[in-house]
């Protein structure tokens, strides 16, 4: 586990963790993307796909509406789409 204040995850692309108007809501998604930076040495970036949940559409069995979040290695390759719920609960696809 790599200790908060050694987290090295970056977030890229258009949004990122200052454009959820929400504190709480800030608070779930990043907590969720360390979390995958912890059990994923790989995952070096974050690239969150909205700020408004929406259905899934990877999972269309899901009934919770979800954020996409892209996880990408050091060299900007996805590695992962994640998908989390308003609960901070969520899962990963891994390539």
């Amino acid at each position: 586990m790599i200790p908060s204040s050694q987290r090295l995850i970056r977030y890229v692309g258009s949004i990122t963790l200052d454009h959820f108007p929400n504190p709480a809501l800030r608070q779930v998604v990043k907590d969720f993307c360390e979390k995958q930076e912890n059990e994923n040495p790989n995952v070096k970036r974050a690239e969150i796909k909205g700020t408004h949940f929406h259905q899934s559409h990877d999972d269309p069995n899901d009934p919770k509406p979800v954020i996409s979040i892209r996880f990408k290695d050091e060299n900007d390759r996805r590695i992962g789409t994640g998908h989390i719920h308003e609960d901070g609960t969520g899962q990963v696809k891994w390539k």
